[in-house]
């Protein structure tokens, strides 16, 4: 498996192109704005086909650039079904006056808690961590101890939660039951900040253990 990171807009968001070197087959994991074009060059570069696009949630900075990718690739876009509204409406429900205009989206497929995206050799489990938004999903690669976790958890920190449809005690409740089960030595790969892993967050994150509170 191959992971390149690609980061990009105004608030330094990270996507990831996932990729099955042998089988030549990926998926990218969020669409920052200003990236669909780094993403369709290394999908070029790799000679691979793009099976899909998985978003974490649907903030702007995180799907933005969503549709440009599937128009390119031709590979349909994949959210939690709470999160949908993001994506058929941007604008509305950005909470910033942008300076640019955020392209709608409406033919999205679902995923829900437990379910599976196969390509290739690779199968991530999809597992649904609402609190930073409604229908925020993280993505596991339980075969190479991977978890990519968006806007959910960072290295010592949490993602927000005072946008609309966050909820603290809904986050920590995410995180604890569900991203802390996981063993430690799964590496966390964040929408933004550096990598970390799940056992450096049970044992250092201040959110986790209750020295700060959301």
């Amino acid at each position: 498996m191959e992971i390149i990171p690609v980061e990009a807009g105004p608030v330094a968001t990270i996507g990831y192109l996932v990729n099955d070197e042998i089988n030549k087959k990926a998926v990218v994991i969020d669409v920052p704005i200003e990236s669909a074009a780094a993403f369709d060059k290394l999908i070029k570069e790799k000679d691979t086909k793009l099976e899909a696009i998985l978003l974490t949630h649907t903030h702007w900075d995180h799907s933005a650039e969503a549709p440009a990718l599937h128009r390119s690739s031709g590979a349909p876009v994949y959210v939690n079904q709470a999160d949908e509204y993001r994506l058929t409406d941007p604008m509305k429900h950005s909470i910033l006056q942008l300076g640019f205009d955020l392209e709608d989206y409406h033919d999205a497929k679902f995923l829900g808690h437990g379910d599976t995206f196969k390509f290739g050799d690779i199968v991530l489990e999809v597992i649904h961590t609402p609190g930073h938004t409604e229908g925020g999903l993280c993505f596991a690669c339980h075969k190479s101890r991977i978890i990519f976790t968006g806007d959910t958890l960072f290295h010592g920190s949490v993602g927000r939660v005072d946008l609309p449809g966050g909820s603290g005690k809904t986050l920590i409740n995410s995180i604890t039951n569900r991203l802390m089960s996981l063993d430690d030595n799964y590496m966390v790969y964040p929408g933004h900040g550096p990598e970390t892993s799940i056992g450096f967050e049970r044992n250092r994150n201040p959110f986790i253990n209750g020295i700060y509170s959301i």
